[in-house]
């Protein structure tokens, strides 16, 4: 934990905001706004420390604050459910403690209502289900339950797609002026989306080897008939039909690794 302000690391471009707001008048908005962003992600920096998850940097752009972990992916849905929202949470407790601050006359009602006008969108925009934001984090926990695992990769990004497309429309049809800070949001998004779609083939190897590696301790098991691995769900134990003899996965991964 004392070391964790080491692996911050600042977008380039978030620093040229800061620095463009200096000149154009909007230091106080952006300050507030990099503030609630330090705030969300501090509820899911330390949800994931009690958690024991290995956190390898965060990044903080335009965009908002992105964590990596270097850690296994089969990890539990509770914890990623926890980790997901507790970024919500925090900004809960940001909305009741400046409320409070307001009630004692601390705060004026002009900042007040400056936290709480950027507090409310950036609630809004990381509840919508669009990689990487953490409303996709929670769907695509919600598919992993359902489905396999690369199936479900496959869908959070069909479905990212399609939420940033209605988005676009929805400007269009209300006339709503793409401004810069827009254009350069989406544009992160769809780069993001990209991203993960060209990372699939990598993201589900890795959860195999890891699978083939440890194993995984749960009292869920999936039967497959036939040595389809692409069927791969995630928090269950597989065997496979093959002919008339069910094999284990650790047997089924052998053959593919070794």
């Amino acid at each position: 934990m004392k070391n964790i302000y080491k692996k911050i690391k600042l977008s380039p471009f978030f620093l040229l905001v800061i620095l463009l707001s200096l000149v154009s008048g909007l230091f106080k908005d952006v300050i507030t706004l990099f503030m609630i962003i330090i705030i969300h992600e501090l509820g899911h920096i330390l949800s994931s420390i009690m958690l024991n998850w290995k956190i390898r940097k965060i990044d903080i752009t335009i965009c908002g604050g992105f964590i990596t972990y270097d850690d296994v992916i089969d990890k539990p849905f509770k914890e990623e459910i926890i980790i997901a929202v507790s970024g919500f949470l925090f900004q809960f407790i940001l909305y009741v403690f400046s409320f409070l601050l307001y009630k004692l006359n601390i705060l004026d009602i002009k900042f007040f209502s400056l936290i709480n006008r950027y507090n409310l969108s950036i609630f809004l925009f990381n509840i919508l289900p669009i990689y990487p934001l953490d409303g996709a984090k929670i769907l695509l926990v919600i598919y992993n339950f359902f489905m396999p695992y690369k199936k479900s990769l496959r869908l959070i990004s069909i479905t990212s797609i399609a939420f940033l497309f209605l988005i676009i429309l929805y400007f269009i049809k209300y006339k709503i002026k793409f401004e810069y800070s827009y254009i350069m949001i989406m544009c992160f998004i769809l780069f993001k989306i990209i991203n993960l779609i060209e990372d699939i083939p990598y993201l589900f190897n890795k959860l195999l080897f890891e699978r083939y590696l440890y194993g995984i301790k749960v009292k869920d098991y999936k039967y497959i008939n036939g040595d389809d691995i692409s069927l791969f769900t995630r928090r269950k134990k597989h065997y496979f039909l093959i002919g008339k003899h069910y094999y284990d996965e650790k047997y089924i991964l052998s053959k593919k690794f070794d």
